[in-house]
């Protein structure tokens, strides 16, 4: 009978600080995960990864990266005033979509803003549980 990752002993886990924004370790099977550790992996996607403790996801911290993301936001941005401008997209679709890019634009700042609270200790962590 084949064993899973869980039963050989230890698991991988993942280290995220403001020193250490992602490093991988092991630990027990057994033992309590808890901050600065965390068992979830970060997307493969991600440059330079970064746990959010406050909403518990990996985020990018990569400054080129996160450039060109808001290049493609801008992008897109122009191309909804296009669509509204030439009748194609309503005042109202435009707002909503405006609203989403808003939404995942705040949410970036949020969580460098509040690892930025972390380390000066004026944020407690709750340990990343759930």
């Amino acid at each position: 009978m084949a064993e899973n990752k869980e039963t050989k002993g230890f698991i991988q886990v993942y280290k995220s600080t403001n020193t250490v924004p992602c490093e991988p370790w092991f630990a027990p099977a057994d033992a309590e995960i808890a901050y600065p550790f965390v068992k979830d992996a970060p997307d493969s996607k991600l440059k330079s990864p970064k746990y959010d403790w406050n909403n518990y996801r990996w985020y990018e911290t990569d400054g080129a990266v996160q450039g060109q993301q808001l290049a493609e936001i801008a992008k897109q941005v122009n191309q909804l005033n296009d669509d509204v401008a030439n009748g194609k997209l309503s005042n109202e679709a435009l707002n909503q979509q405006l609203g989403t890019l808003v939404g995942l634009v705040s949410q970036g700042a949020i969580a460098q803003q509040t690892l930025s609270d972390i380390a000066d200790g004026t944020t407690k962590s709750d340990g990343g549980a759930k």
